[in-house]
């Protein structure tokens, strides 16, 4: 008689295997869902390795009036309510809209219960999606309807990635799933029959675990950005930077912009900072002006007074003010007065241990050096 290779300890075990192969994407501003209760253990470590935040997604299969067991669709909520519906069934069966609806605000009313139970001290079950990578992890994938539902409702919160991740799951279920997100799973046997037998401890999560890890998770992810907001700007600056001379013509700036695959440059008297000259000001301020860019030089298009900020600054205090003067990228000098590197916002984004959400909701112009007032701080 075969035997079934077990894989993984337990669920904190299996989770730590999948962070390490997460991790090793590189995904940007990631955030970690989790299905309950069996997802979460798996989640938590997903979640601490990318110092990400944790949430879940509540997820009730709609049933169909002959058999709840026949899944017609599904109810979910991550932030928003969600209610998907296979479209071919309900043709197939000419299923009455009321029966839907009422049937979808009886299951919402069970989420909101066990909302009231996991949500967070915001009321929220997981941290804004939009713009992030979202991951849904589970401990398993069988069938994967749960997966599809949580995908689903996911996908209408516009993140910029979205996954699903999973230790271990049927091949013919990831292959489906795989349409719906880009899939992460660690075992898929051949022969794979149900989950539990992948895992030599797969005993029933507990609401109490559940409600331990979130708030684990929620803590500690607050002291890392309590911590890494003291970071100093010089650890994640740009250091090599492109720079242009004031007297140089617009021709050359284009060339180096073009180059650098940027839409600015620091204007600097040898490493004094003097301005900032944009790929707007080339267009706008001298082309549709009829000048020659290979005749006018820099210093006479370039904005002035440029906003900056200092290396030894903290993250933190960076981030808002780039929130506060909607920029996008800073250039950073040294207490002289000396250009020593840029910083921008993607430096910033790149980095799972800063919460960018707040920041990126009060920039509205990208890659614009900020139009300074009177009293702002020059060089």
């Amino acid at each position: 008689m075969a035997t079934v290779q077990i894989p993984f300890a337990n669920r904190h075990e299996a989770g730590r295997q999948l962070a390490a192969a997460l991790r090793a994407m590189h995904l940007p501003r990631p955030v970690v869902l989790a299905l309950p209760r069996g997802g979460v253990p798996v989640a938590y470590e997903v979640a601490q390795a990318l110092n990400a935040p944790l949430g879940v997604v509540l997820v009730r299969k709609l049933g169909a009036p002959w058999s709840a067991e026949f899944a017609i669709g599904a109810v979910a909520e991550v932030r928003g309510r969600h209610r998907i519906l296979d479209p071919q069934v309900a043709q197939r069966f000419a299923l009455q809209s009321d029966y839907i609806e009422q049937q979808a605000e009886r299951l919402f009313a069970e989420i909101t219960r066990r909302r009231a139970l996991y949500a967070g001290p915001d009321g929220a079950l997981a941290p804004p999606l939009a713009g992030r990578s979202a991951i849904v992890v589970d401990d398993g994938i069988a069938t994967g309807n749960t997966m599809r539902a949580a995908l689903a409702a996911a996908a209408e919160e516009h993140p910029a990635r979205l996954l699903f991740a999973a230790p271990v799951g049927a091949a013919d279920t990831l292959r489906a799933l795989r349409l719906q997100a880009q899939g992460v799973c660690l075992e898929t046997p051949s022969d794979f029959r149900a989950v539990s037998l992948y895992y030599t401890d797969f005993n029933q999560t507990t609401d109490e675990e559940v409600v331990a890890l979130l708030a684990r998770a929620r803590d500690e992810l607050a002291a890392n950005h309590e911590e890494n907001s003291m970071q100093r700007i010089s650890d994640v600056m740009t250091r090599d930077v492109a720079v242009i001379g004031p007297n140089d013509t617009l021709q050359q700036a284009a060339r180096l912009m073009n180059e650098w695959n940027v839409g600015s440059l620091p204007v600097c008297d040898g490493r004094r900072l003097v301005g900032m000259i944009t790929d707007r000001d080339i267009t706008v301020r001298a082309t549709a002006e009829g000048k020659s860019p290979d005749q006018v030089r820099v210093a006479d298009v370039m904005s002035e007074g440029v906003s900056y900020c200092f290396e030894d600054q903290r993250v933190g205090e960076v981030l808002q003010q780039m929130g506060d003067e909607q920029i996008r990228r800073l250039p950073v000098l040294d207490r002289n007065m000396q250009l020593c590197g840029m910083v921008a916002v993607g430096d910033l984004a790149t980095r799972d241990d800063v919460d960018m959400d707040k920041t990126l909701d009060r920039i509205s112009l990208p890659s614009e050096p900020n139009r300074p007032s009177s009293d702002e701080r020059r060089p």
